[in-house]
């Protein structure tokens, strides 16, 4: 929250977001990029507020990190409780201002991926062979999840076509998440017990719906690494806890 914004001003027009049914280390995340991207906000319990004149930016961000990590919602923006609403495509309204982008150069699986990005948020938008057309109104957004799918950091989100045999790919997530917060304190109760739960379910053979197989295998094997550095020894060897933590970290980066 910044000194010059007030937003428990009564005169301060400020925009709300219920991120209830986010995790507290999405919200986490979520806040630090916030902060990086120097816009004001505050918490209120699981709502963030950001003043009005910060909205955009702030709904570029929310969206970037949404599908960043994944993030999908039981029911549509009414409350529904239909998710096959949630996952339907929505063309452009006749007459409504549309943006185009030229995505000529760019590989089939980066189109699947702003495909599905822009049928989670609900963004509106068709395809004209190589050009995405989306409503001007909803650009920014747009645009942000393209920022975030050229930068690698797009995961493709788990579908119906998932194999009984396979994991759902938040288990990949969550040993990214530990990772995350044991290179930074070997001692994170919370990440050691995120780590041990992934492993509890974890197998080299068996991948997580969308994960190659060697990526899988090599996850595996660090997080098995960083358990055995913490928990199997008399005294946990903090050092090389720390250094097999940053590795799977920087291993699963690009992938969440």
């Amino acid at each position: 929250m910044t000194d010059d914004w007030n937003p428990n001003d009564p005169d301060a027009s400020n925009v709300m977001y219920d991120l209830s049914r986010w995790s507290f280390d999405q919200q986490a995340e979520l806040a630090a990029e916030l902060a990086e991207a120097e816009i004001p906000h505050t918490w209120d319990g699981s709502e963030l507020v950001v003043p009005e004149s910060h909205e955009a930016a702030a709904d570029s961000t929310v969206t970037r990190v949404e599908a960043r990590l994944g993030i999908t919602y039981e029911g549509d923006d009414n409350g529904a409780t239909d998710e096959s609403a949630r996952h339907d495509p929505i063309d452009i309204p006749a007459g409504v201002a549309s943006t185009e982008y030229d995505l000529g150069e760019w590989s089939e699986s980066d189109r699947q991926s702003i495909t599905q990005a822009l049928t989670a948020e609900r963004i509106p938008y068709r395809w004209e062979d190589d050009l995405l057309l989306v409503s001007t109104a909803h650009e920014d957004a747009a645009e942000a999840l393209m920022d975030t799918i050229e930068a690698g950091d797009f995961a493709m989100l788990p579908t119906d076509d998932a194999s009984p045999d396979e994991l759902p790919f938040e288990t990949l997530t969550t040993f990214f998440l530990a990772a995350e917060r044991l290179q930074r304190n070997t001692q994170d109760a919370d990440g050691l017990e995120q780590l041990l739960d992934a492993l509890e379910v974890a197998e080299p053979e068996r991948r997580p719906y969308g994960v190659e197989l060697l990526l899988w295998q090599k996850t595996c094997e660090l997080a098995d690494a960083l358990a055995s550095a913490l928990v199997d020894a008399d005294e946990p060897d903090h050092e090389t806890a720390m250094a097999v933590a940053t590795d799977l970290h920087d291993l699963l980066r690009p992938y969440i």
